[in-house]
């Protein structure tokens, strides 16, 4: 009976110890002042050899209206962890498409991972992503659908050759989490395992910033600022060790100060 009892046990103590170590990882990325300044100067020089609406335009009644960033739909947010095999793909993703748009412009998924895209639009589309030679241009009606499967990792831009302003990406990455990011620009991860992290966020088809992060605890927080519209990626990490390495220089040339001050 004590053997029945003990073997009983095991496999609750180690269920225990296994959810003991997960760790949620509460995240938020939010959008500094610069970033939406070269944002807006980017569309004005978009839009200087563009015809542009009339509503649009200064009229002395209302003003133009500014320019317009979706956290919840104009970046894509991956998390890697240091060592770990490659996932698996992930379920089939279905993704409407609306007039001239994506629902979500920026979409991470897994290599060898299927999108269905499902038209739900009253206009005609045809999608195509530039080199990937399954994804060439489609007509695609009301309420159809199509699925492309994306085998390797890369970013595709998703265009259409009906709407010439049509614009979305696909990034195709093994990452260990995708988080969902809300408007506020917030997300949240659970049951992490203990180990270093990499995160990195996708705008316009770059990835523009990475932060490299430790999960070590039952609950773990993590900001990241938007900074750079260019393409050019942040790296946060390099920040954190500078500021430890300027104290520390700081405290030393004060030691070194008030030592010379007691001569």
């Amino acid at each position: 009976m004590r053997k029945v009892l003990m073997v009983l046990m095991i496999p609750l103590v180690v269920g225990f110890s296994a959810s003991a170590a997960a760790t949620t990882l509460s995240g938020k990325i939010s959008v500094s002042k610069k970033f939406m300044e070269q944002l807006d100067a980017a569309r004005k020089e978009t839009e200087k050899a563009q015809v542009r609406g009339y509503w649009n335009e200064p009229n002395g009644i209302r003003p133009v209206a500014p320019v317009r960033f979706d956290l919840s739909s104009d970046i894509g947010v991956a998390i890697y962890m240091d060592g770990a095999k490659d996932p698996k793909p992930d379920p089939v993703l279905s993704l409407n498409v609306l007039t001239g748009s994506l629902e979500k412009n920026v979409v991470v998924i897994r290599p060898q991972s299927r999108i269905k895209f499902i038209m739900k639009s009253p206009f005609d589309h045809e999608l195509y992503a530039p080199g990937k030679h399954d994804f060439k241009p489609q007509k695609q009606g009301n309420n159809s659908f199509r699925p492309i499967d994306f085998y390797s990792a890369g970013v595709f831009e998703v265009k259409c050759k009906l709407f010439p302003h049509f614009q979305g990406w696909v990034v195709a990455t093994p990452a260990t989490h995708v988080p969902e990011v809300n408007k506020s620009g917030a997300f949240t991860v659970e049951d992490m395992e203990e180990g270093k992290y990499t995160l990195k966020v996708f705008f316009r088809g770059k990835w523009i910033v990475e932060k490299k992060f430790e999960v070590s605890g039952k609950k773990q927080e993590i900001a990241v600022t938007l900074n750079d519209v260019s393409g050019k990626a942040e790296s946060s990490e390099k920040d954190e060790k500078e500021e430890p390495q300027k104290a520390e220089a700081k405290k030393e040339g004060d030691n070194a100060k008030e030592a010379k001050n007691n001569e």
